[in-house]
């Protein structure tokens, strides 16, 4: 017999007024994944053959992210609803993780709902050893950290705590109890973080001290007082995705050579051009002509516009079709690629393989994706001049 769930994810899109977030409750981030991934991991590890999820908050966005439930092998049906009323009686209302779905006081406005966003990540902090992190490492001060993070022999870490990838935590800065930091982010000399949530590209500042809040660069949430705090002064927080996500002027200046280079080449080329709607690792979408034929940058002769405009790297991993999956990289994988700029030259490129679709790329991909960019680029830039004039049968 088919084993089934019933889930309501409340409506509290009325409650966010502080974050303002694009995204539902359900895809807020707990840890290192959303609300909604657990419970998706959950009846994995229960065995549940069909899920259908109710909600009146943005059902088109839970539908984007679960795309049927093809990553869990399992199907997962959207129904929308108009209030949570609508649902079916027996079904279980999400307000937590799997293993404490539980409201301690029911949510009552702004505050109420960030309090509960930091309550989920503090839980989650606290049952982290039941987990499976596959990119983190336990640190020997108790907590987890991600590649490539630089922590200063001076800082202070207190368990629990969690910092993803690419981290740097200075000199005399506390990070934890309860302190999950998102990748690329900063904590500069002597601030401290506890209780907190840091979200990715987030520098916070000397001397500054969170606790009990979520920072998104300079958008600072207290849930203790309730408040939404835009910082303008970029020495206290600031957002340093876009400047770690942009290609440098020499990297445009580059562009704009090999691309001026290329141009007869390719304008005497017989070749046919498709078009690529990609990710461009900030949320949005690339639309990118590929030849079919010629050496390398011939075929990603167009790419090399959008590296001059400054919506790709230089170096940086290939572009992914919106829709792009893989039977073989686990989720986490698969959103960090998602989520990292595309480059015209990758990593893979030196492995001999040249497309997303090939079986084995996504794992040239992850590494460069959670590599140090400067040893990636260098090892590229050896290479460069061998690897654009490359012919791809």
């Amino acid at each position: 017999m088919k084993k089934t769930w019933q889930l309501l994810f409340p409506d509290w899109s009325s409650y966010d007024t502080l974050w303002q977030s694009e995204r539902p409750f359900a895809l807020w981030p707990i840890g290192n994944q959303p609300l909604l991934s657990y419970w998706m991991d959950e009846a994995v590890h229960q065995e549940i053959d069909h899920i259908t999820i109710y909600t009146a908050d943005r059902p088109n966005e839970l539908r984007d992210y679960l795309k049927g439930g093809a990553f869990w092998s399992r199907p997962v049906e959207v129904v929308p609803i108009r209030s949570d009323e609508e649902s079916p009686e027996d079904a279980i209302p999400v307000v937590g993780l799997p293993d404490k779905n539980r409201l301690r006081e029911p949510i009552e406005g702004e505050t109420g709902l960030l309090q509960q966003w930091l309550r989920l990540n503090r839980e989650w902090l606290d049952s982290i050893q039941e987990h499976t992190l596959k990119i983190e490492v336990k640190h020997p001060a108790g907590g987890w950290v991600g590649p490539h993070t630089r922590i200063h022999p001076k800082a202070k870490l207190v368990s629990p705590f969690w910092i993803q990838g690419k981290c740097e935590i200075a000199a005399d800065a506390q990070v934890g109890p309860y302190a999950c930091i998102g990748e690329n982010a900063i904590i500069d000399e002597k601030a401290t973080v506890q209780r907190s949530i840091v979200l990715p590209g987030t520098m916070v500042g000397c001397n500054l001290a969170l606790e009990n809040v979520a920072v998104e660069g300079g958008l600072l949430l207290d849930a203790k007082h309730g408040c939404r705090v835009a910082i303008t002064d970029s020495f206290i927080l600031s957002n340093i995705s876009e400047k770690i996500s942009s290609p440098s002027i020499l990297e445009r200046l580059a562009a704009l050579l090999l691309f001026c280079v290329i141009s007869p080449i390719a304008a005497l080329s017989r070749i046919d051009w498709s078009e690529l709607e990609a990710h461009d690792g900030r949320g949005g979408a690339l639309h990118l002509k590929t030849g079919n034929r010629g050496r390398l940058i011939v075929r990603r002769w167009h790419w090399l516009k959008e590296v001059i405009k400054g919506r790709m790297r230089l170096v940086g991993i290939l572009p992914r079709s919106v829709d792009w999956t893989s039977e073989t990289a686990d989720l986490d994988v698969s959103r960090r690629l998602v989520k990292t700029p595309p480059g015209v030259i990758a990593l893979s490129d030196v492995h001999d393989c040249h497309s997303p679709q090939d079986p084995t790329e996504w794992i040239h991909a992850s590494y460069q994706a959670l590599c140090d960019d400067k040893s990636i680029g260098k090892l590229i830039r050896s290479k460069l001049w061998k690897l654009v004039f490359k012919p791809i049968s």
